[in-house]
């Protein structure tokens, strides 16, 4: 018999749309996959409903009944009658309430089986601050920055004047967000606290990161668990006309808005060193199932790479990077969707074969 994988998207954040799109791919995908797909739709406001899967691939509106969870129960009661028991669920909602622990936590809960990272990892790896300082403490390049929390923006004026010693240009970013929401690159001091301002419109905390000018941003997958994770090839994201660097537009907006080089046309060595850091980065912030691993690297000296950021959820639609870098590798979304329920699976039993008693 087919296992039933709920695929949860929607979900809160400002990547609301993107998540949606993601569903639609891991749906079709796990159904090639031999796979039964049961749609979760995460309204902005409201109950989780259960939409029929013709609607969401074919982009009508996202109706249908309403899921009451059963905590520790394993399955979901419909508004109207009847249960719901996946199998497993396959979280895809990007961004904050989805990416960051939250809905790991409910999860947890309800003590199903769900792919992707954990708790820990999840909360982890949403926080660009966290991350990128357990990545330093295993010895992973990274570059220097300056924290602005929301209790000091009325006072910021040090640390603005800290951060422009950095030297220009800056990266100014939300520090929980992704898919570069609220991302600015900054080239003069005017410009610096407005772009702090629109930050912290999206997060009470805005990371301010020396930049490196031009740097050739490279891409690559990790897949696995603590047990045997892997990296996928390198890819170097080309931004393309106006776009200085790989912002939400040229992600999202603009088809044009960026080249893929597939794979990133780098030296072997300095490819090999993305790869093991990308797979040192993910063990060493407890990931599990997948990830993106973004790196900066020296346009000047391919030999200066920096850690940049990890995506523990990162996108799955038809362009998105993550498949398309695994397909270059040589494992096609249905296989890497297949090995990301079996890694849940096993994670499950693993889990259920701890005690909780003391005695």
């Amino acid at each position: 018999m087919k296992k039933k994988i709920a695929v949860i998207f929607g979900g809160k954040s400002p990547e609301h749309e993107v998540s949606i799109e993601s569903a639609k791919t891991v749906c079709a995908k796990l159904e090639k996959a031999g796979f039964t797909a049961l749609p979760f739709y995460a309204p902005r406001a409201g109950a989780w409903r259960l939409v029929k899967l013709p609607d969401l691939i074919a982009g009508r509106r996202l109706a249908g009944p309403e899921l009451e969870p059963s905590l520790g129960g394993g399955f979901f009661m419909k508004k109207g009658g009847g249960r719901v028991k996946p199998d497993a669920l396959f979280p895809i909602i990007h961004g904050s309430t989805g990416e960051d622990g939250a809905l790991q936590g409910f999860l947890e809960l309800l003590g199903l089986p769900y792919t992707g990272c954990g708790v820990t990892a999840s909360a982890v790896g949403m926080d660009k601050i966290i991350s990128k300082e357990l990545a330093a403490l295993d010895g992973v390049p990274v570059l220097p920055h300056v924290v602005i929390r929301a209790h000091q923006k009325a006072a910021m004026a040090p640390l603005l004047k800290q951060a422009m010693k950095l030297g220009f240009p800056l990266f100014v970013k939300p520090v929980a967000q992704g898919s570069s929401v609220g991302v600015a690159k900054v080239k003069t001091p005017a410009a610096l606290r407005p772009a702090v301002l629109n930050a912290f419109r999206f997060d009470n905390a805005v990371m301010i990161e020396k930049g490196v000018d031009r740097a050739r941003e490279i891409v690559c997958g990790a897949l696995g668990s603590p047990a045997g994770a892997r990296a996928s090839v390198c890819g170097e994201v080309v931004p393309q006309g106006k776009h200085e660097f790989y912002d939400y537009e040229a992600k999202y907006l603009d088809d044009n808005g960026m080249e893929l080089r597939l794979p990133a046309p780098l030296p072997a060595a300095v490819a090999g060193r993305l790869r093991d850091l990308t797979v040192k980065i993910f063990l060493a912030l407890g990931g599990s199932g997948m990830a993106r691993v973004d790196f900066f690297v020296d346009p000047k000296n391919v030999n200066k790479v920096y850690f940049c950021e990890i995506n523990t959820l990162p996108g799955f639609t038809s362009h998105s990077l993550y498949p398309r870098l695994w397909e270059k590798t040589g494992l096609k979304p249905e296989r890497v969707l297949k090995e990301l329920v079996a890694i849940a699976l096993r994670a499950a039993a693993e889990k259920r074969r701890l005690t909780t008693a003391r005695k």
